[in-house]
């Protein structure tokens, strides 16, 4: 934990602003959009209830700490974007169809494994903590599955961070497997009387409900309503008086002298 002198907390701060200026340096990105979750109720508590239920409430110097990383996004010139009811992966689904409509190639910087779904030979997911790129062939890698199978994967075997269901018993490597003879969540329940193991039918047939709604669940939204336009501005690089200002405020004295 870290904190200036006033006690106001900065360690989340301190974080995201190194990141962030390690991917400006690094990257120099044509353009830059920072999606951010919404403090409203999401919709998919609507649709299941206990989703995300089983984690603990964000530490309240968390939540004050959320206000400032906006601050600095905003200053930075990163266009965050936040729409009630969604998750920033929603968001990020979106850019990625505006972009993809534009003819735009996409670098979304991430290390969720939900985000591969929209892998392609347009699209590759960035996880900088592992200093990674993940395509196509990366995505089958770590998930055996193509990434236009990385929801109907998840749907099967659940995400326990996230408290979707999934089918019990069922862990990746099964429904990697399943996908590889099957195709999709659809083809696995099309052919049930061609599994051969008879517990495994016995799971998937009794839980084929939560094996849907979990599909549902982990199916990222598109049509998230945002500035279609947001995906062809140009990074300009911000503010460098206010975040000069901001970080000798919160006396981030590492973050000031790489600026």
């Amino acid at each position: 934990p870290l904190s200036n002198s006033k006690g106001e907390p900065t360690h989340a701060v301190a974080g995201v602003g190194g990141m962030l200026l390690k991917l400006l340096r690094e990257c120099e990105p044509h353009g830059l959009i920072v999606a951010m979750d919404s403090s409203q109720r999401s919709f998919r508590k609507d649709l299941f209830e206990a989703y995300k239920a089983n984690r603990p409430p964000a530490p309240p110097d968390l939540r004050q700490q959320m206000l400032r990383v906006r601050e600095v996004v905003e200053a930075w010139g990163m266009s965050p974007i936040e729409a009630p009811g969604f998750e920033a992966d929603d968001i990020i689904a979106t850019l990625v169809g505006q972009a993809r409509d534009k003819g735009l190639r996409v670098v979304i910087v991430s290390a969720d494994k939900d985000l591969l779904q929209l892998v392609g030979p347009d699209v590759v997911m960035y996880d900088t903590m592992r200093n990674k790129v993940f395509g196509a062939e990366e995505t089958r890698e770590k998930l055996g599955v193509d990434p236009g199978q990385v929801r109907d994967l998840l749907a099967l075997m659940g995400d326990s961070s996230d408290n979707v269901p999934g089918v019990p018993s069922v862990g990746q490597k099964t429904a990697a497997k399943l996908l590889a003879d099957y195709g999709s969540l659809d083809g696995v329940y099309e052919n049930l009387e061609g599994i051969t193991r008879k517990a495994l039918k016995a799971k998937l047939t009794e839980h084929r409900e939560d094996a849907l709604a979990s599909r549902e669940l982990v199916t990222l939204r598109t049509d998230v309503p945002i500035d279609p336009d947001a995906v062809t501005r140009s990074y300009t690089g911000g503010n460098t008086g206010a975040l000069r200002a901001f970080f000798s405020e919160l006396e981030l004295t590492r973050l000031l002298a790489q600026l």
